[in-house]
């Protein structure tokens, strides 16, 4: 199967503060992954729409 979903080398900040650096991503069809950090962490970041 193919890739549904690629990222690479995503950075982003707030106010200034960086809380992403070079993350990159691939996800096929039918693959389920969990993304887990601890309150605060930024983990929603990666996947919330700007």
């Amino acid at each position: 199967m193919g890739n549904i979903l690629s990222i690479d080398g995503i950075c982003k900040s707030f106010s200034g503060i960086q809380v992403l650096k070079d993350v990159s991503l691939e996800l096929e069809a039918g693959q389920i992954i969990c993304l887990a950090g601890e309150n605060g962490a930024g983990d929603r970041v990666i996947i919330r729409p700007s």
